[in-house]
Order: C-alpha cells, then sequence, then structure tokens
C-alpha cells in the first residue's frame, strides 16, 4: 500500500513515463526495495538486540550501497573489491538499474532550444537524445527485468532466512 500511495503522487509529479505499464513496473520496484530494506532492517535486529545499535548498521550498509551501487560512481569503474564484495549483492543497485532500464529503455528526449545535447546519442542530429544513451553513460542494458526480479526475491528470502536462523540460534 505504501508504494501504491507514494507512487500515484510522486511518479506523476515526477513527469516519468506516462504508460501503465511503466507505472506499475515502477510500483514493483519500490515495493521490492521496501521489501528488501526492511528484511535487512529483521536480520540486523535479530543480530543486535539495541535498536540504536542495529540501526547506526543498517544505515552505514545503506550508506555504503548508495556508493556503490551504480548511480554515483559507476560500476565500470568500481575496484574489483567493491565491485565483488559490495555491489552484486547490492539491493539498491538492481532497483536503480530496473527504474532507470524502465524510464529511459524506450523514450526520446529534446535537447532543448540550443540544442545542446548532454548525451551524444545517435539522435544528436535531429536534437534528441535517445533514452538508451542515458543508460550507456550509466553501463545498464534492458532486458533483465525477471532476472533482476528474481536476484531481489533471492535477496529478500537470504535477509529473512539468516534473521530466523539468527533468532532461531539465540533461542
Amino acid at each position: 500500500m505504501i508504494s501504491v500511495v507514494f507512487s500515484a503522487v510522486s511518479y506523476w509529479l515526477s513527469n516519468f513515463q506516462p504508460t501503465a505499464p511503466a507505472f506499475f513496473t515502477w510500483v514493483l520496484w519500490l515495493f521490492l526495495d521496501l521489501l528488501a530494506a526492511e528484511s535487512l532492517v529483521v536480520f540486523m535486529a535479530s543480530l543486535f538486540p539495541s535498536p540504536v545499535v542495529a540501526l547506526a548498521l543498517v544505515a552505514f550498509a545503506n550508506g555504503l550501497w548508495m556508493s556503490v551501487g551504480g548511480f554515483m560512481v559507476p560500476p565500470a569503474l568500481l575496484n574489483v573489491f567493491y565491485r565483488y564484495v559490495f555491489h552484486y549483492w547490492d539491493y539498491q543497485k538492481y532497483v536503480f538499474e530496473g527504474m532507470m532500464v524502465g524510464e529511459f529503455a524506450s523514450r526520446t528526449y529534446s535537447c532543448g532550444d540550443k540544442c545542446q545535447c548532454m548525451y551524444v546519442t545517435p539522435l544528436a542530429d535531429q536534437c534528441l537524445i535517445a533514452g538508451q544513451g542515458v543508460l550507456d553513460q550509466y553501463g545498464l542494458q534492458a532486458g533483465y527485468l525477471g532476472k533482476n526480479v528474481g536476484i531481489m526475491m533471492g535477496i529478500i528470502l537470504g535477509y529473512r532466512i539468516a534473521a530466523w536462523i539468527v533468532l532461531m540460534l539465540k533461542r
């Protein structure tokens, strides 16, 4: 419900793709993101009974994952350690990729009145930017929706099972 109510307002105000499939794909990614974040909190709370410690560790993990998720630093520029230890199991990476592909893969944008295109794409001579050009800047490709949803479900399930194991061992 939180994902739908938030998206019903913010999605349309942000001038995202005005189609039902794009909107519901956005809602799907937002829902999976919230579920993964909640699962991480459940896992940390099962490990550390102090709410302050659990909250600090979750905040640290989320801050680290924001740094290696692909928005601030493209994955190709990450060193091997950060790419394999943090980037690939970062749930925010898959949400970011899914939302970016959902928004940019099939859209075209104007370069503005002075025809100064921020991204150089094959449509630059027409004073347009192909959305795929934006995805190329981030090293993203379309066609991985099912795989990425499956990975997100695995991350969510993994955190939940890990929390259950911790609680069983503490019992």
